[in-house]
């Protein structure tokens, strides 16, 4: 599974045939979990549940679960009567029946389709500078073309994610005797060397 999927459990297959055909893109997927706790541990743009299949114990943990994350990428929309914690309300989204959120379908599968985009490309943005960084920590002189070819990103992308890093605080400079980067002091700020 992907996170471009959608995550169902409790659905008939009418219901899945009508979550399908509202998916954002043809790369998107619907999968019915088995288990409740696949909810939990497998990634998804969204998870759609009918509470009325599920007991009062799962849904506690899909609750504890989501108010111990706070912010999420995902979105959870339950289907049926359910009293959300007050820190979850606004956060998941709920509907009396299938057919009222069949309504909102298409919108609501194509807003969390994006907003888990848009995660993605942050998650990408933050794991490319901290791999710079490695790099340059662990390889003091790493030419910005060598770097570029590493993380398979153009030499432009890497000089940002150099600015960046130095924008956080890094100590970062271009050595012209190793013709590459190194850490000013050999310390690395978000590594903890100081």
């Amino acid at each position: 599974m992907r996170c471009m999927d959608v995550l169902t459990y409790g659905l008939d297959d009418a219901k899945l045939s009508t979550i399908a055909a509202a998916m954002p893109s043809k790369q998107c997927q619907v999968y019915n979990a088995d288990c409740f706790t696949d909810l939990l541990a497998t990634a998804a743009f969204a998870i759609i549940v009918d509470i009325t299949q599920t007991s009062a114990d799962d849904l506690s943990t899909l609750f504890d679960f989501y108010a111990e994350i706070g912010d999420f990428a995902e979105t959870v929309i339950l289907i049926g009567a359910a009293t959300v914690p007050i820190e979850l309300t606004g956060k998941i989204k709920c509907f009396s029946d299938f057919d009222e959120m069949a309504d909102k379908l298409k919108y609501l599968l194509l807003a969390a389709h994006r907003r888990q985009k848009k995660s993605e490309n942050f998650s990408a943005t933050l794991s490319n500078a901290i791999l710079i960084l490695s790099h340059i920590r662990n390889t003091p002189g790493i030419s910005t073309r060598a770097l570029s070819d590493q993380l398979e990103i153009s030499v432009r992308s890497v000089q940002r994610y150099i600015e960046t890093l130095r924008v956080a605080g890094e100590w970062l400079e271009y050595d012209s005797e190793l013709k590459g980067w190194k850490l000013s002091v050999g310390k690395s700020v978000l590594w903890g060397d100081f």
